[in-house]
């Protein structure tokens, strides 16, 4: 009987050690992680207050603009180097870069509706409205159909410019052009139009 009653001891005794171990490594692990994340002065106010631009520009990879930067320094004449330039800065939130090479496509080709209304975008990002209108309009001239174009426009003059009779008649030009038409967001452009008719 009093062996068994020591093999009981020793088994909870041991459950004991076990238990206390266990609270001893989460308190000491606990401790060590206050103390290291302790020194690394983070807030709230830093973290939410980071520009969107900054934000996105961290996802560009150095290599790769690199490797197209120096495409187009090796062959200036490259229209389709420039276009990759451009898209790849569009794509990154780069728009001062991508107005850039947008501008060499356009000297080589200024034909081209889809770089003068991407070239409006990011004119646009950089707060040049009137540059935006300017490159909207190209576009729009030089395609009879082109709605996008005629949509930014409208977003130019609504939002940047607060011009609303400028945005009504582009928006009423892309009904014209497609009365189905809709925003990126999927809401009508007649809904558009209407919410700044009433």
């Amino acid at each position: 009987m009093e062996e068994v009653k020591q093999d009981y001891m020793k088994k909870s005794s041991c459950y004991l050690l076990v238990i206390m171990a266990l609270l001893v490594g989460a308190f000491i692990g606990n401790t060590i992680t206050m103390l290291y994340v302790g020194n690394k002065p983070t807030s709230v106010s830093q973290v939410s207050s980071a520009p969107q631009q900054q934000q996105q520009a961290s996802s560009v990879n150095p290599a790769k603009l690199a490797e197209l930067e120096k495409a187009v320094a090796a062959n200036p004449t490259n229209v389709d180097g420039w276009i990759q330039l451009g898209h790849y800065c569009f794509d990154n939130n780069l728009p001062a870069k991508a107005a850039a090479a947008y501008e060499h496509v356009l000297e080589l080709r200024p034909m081209d509706v889809g770089v003068w209304s991407d070239l409006g975008v990011m004119y646009r990002r950089t707060e040049r409205f009137e540059d935006a209108i300017r490159a909207f309009k190209q576009a729009a001239s030089l395609d009879a159909k082109h709605v996008v174009s005629r949509f930014n426009l409208g977003i130019v003059y609504l939002h940047d410019l607060n011009d609303k009779a400028s945005a009504l008649k582009a928006w009423k030009e892309v009904l014209a052009i497609d009365p189905n038409a809709k925003t990126p967001g999927g809401q009508s452009v007649k809904e558009l139009v209407k919410g700044l008719e009433s």
